[in-house]
């Protein structure tokens, strides 16, 4: 039975450190929430270790700042890892996929930026796809075109984050998950996802905390298949924020135990945003 919270300072003595997602728990779209900020800070005031785990496809050093421009102290952060840093890391040691990619979003965030590949105008000049999201999301009836030339063509997808839907700058938007997931069902020989619930991103961000102990770690996010998936495979609390992505509303004690029942998942706490 999942604990309902509505001050996060209740719980604040059962853990040492916390990973948290940025997007759905303290920014939503381009837009940092201060009251959900405030009570990081507060967290990290108590003694608290905080890390962050994002699946934007922006690179470590431009979410950071990202965040720093929207005022947010980065002292507070003992570490963090994103999606896109993931797929940098992946493109600047494999080189398998060819030279050429295709972007499907038209969005630069620099994940293959410096490493000798070329952006193709054309999906027949592409060798593989990148496939990220920004806030504005993305329509699967705009790239289908694209995504049946690539099936043709047989290309390879990276999928820079997992969510199939996120809290963006109109609201609840397609996340590039939903188009992998697209792409797959049409007979995609081959999706490589990068980002949450990958159970490394959490391993990563804890190595060499001092003190670390799962059973006094605890995961926050707004969402069931990656955040509070990477939760339960790393084996630690979760806590959901039901105003996120999820978008939960009237009996959500009803609407929690059926989600919890789809994703055969385990969520221990939930709140509808943070606040200390």
């Amino acid at each position: 039975m999942s604990q309902k919270l509505k001050y996060i300072s209740r719980i604040k003595d059962e853990f040492d450190s916390v990973i948290c997602g940025v997007n759905g728990v303290f920014m939503f779209g381009n837009m940092v929430d201060a009251e959900s900020l405030q009570t990081l800070i507060k967290f990290y005031q108590s003694g608290k270790k905080i890390a962050l785990a994002s699946n934007s496809s922006l690179r470590v050093k431009e979410l950071y700042y990202l965040l720093k421009h929207n005022d947010v102290p980065m002292n507070i952060f003992y570490a963090m890892i994103t999606a896109g840093e993931i797929a940098h890391f992946y493109l600047k040691n494999n080189h398998d996929l060819g030279r050429s990619y295709y972007n499907l979003s038209g969005l630069d965030s620099g994940i293959a930026r410096g490493l000798g590949y070329e952006k193709a105008d054309s999906i027949v000049m592409a060798d593989f796809i990148l496939a990220q999201t920004d806030y504005d999301g993305l329509d699967e009836a705009t790239v289908m075109p694209v995504l049946e030339q690539a099936l043709h063509l047989n290309l390879p997808m990276l999928c820079v984050g997992n969510n199939t839907s996120l809290v963006g700058s109109k609201g609840i938007v397609s996340g590039v998950g939903a188009i992998a997931e697209r792409y797959a069902i049409m007979g995609g020989k081959k999706v490589i996802p990068f980002g949450k619930p990958d159970v490394r991103i959490a391993s990563y961000l804890v190595e060499g905390m001092p003190g670390f102990l799962k059973e006094r770690c605890l995961v926050i996010g707004d969402c069931m298949s990656t955040d509070m998936r990477m939760a339960n495979n790393f084996g630690v609390k979760s806590l959901l924020l039901t105003n996120g992505v999820h978008q939960m509303g009237g009996n959500i004690e009803q609407q929690l135990e059926d989600l919890s029942g789809s994703y055969g998942l385990n969520i221990d706490y939930y709140a509808e945003a943070l606040r200390w």
